[in-house]
């Protein structure tokens, strides 16, 4: 993935979460959902630190 894209992911995800915290009532799937945005936006921050992206 390139950097952009990354950054771009990152900022979706930040997005995702952010409308799911929102939400009023949550259900088992909301929390397993939201777990993994939580996941895939510590790993998608890592790399971006670590340069793990193409140029």
């Amino acid at each position: 993935m390139k950097k952009k894209e990354l950054e771009e992911r990152v900022a979706d995800i930040e997005g995702s979460i952010m409308c799911m915290e929102c939400k009023d009532h949550l259900d088992s799937d909301d929390y397993l959902q939201l777990g993994y945005l939580n996941q895939e936006l510590a790993q998608c921050k890592k790399d971006l630190e670590n340069g793990n992206f193409q140029l």
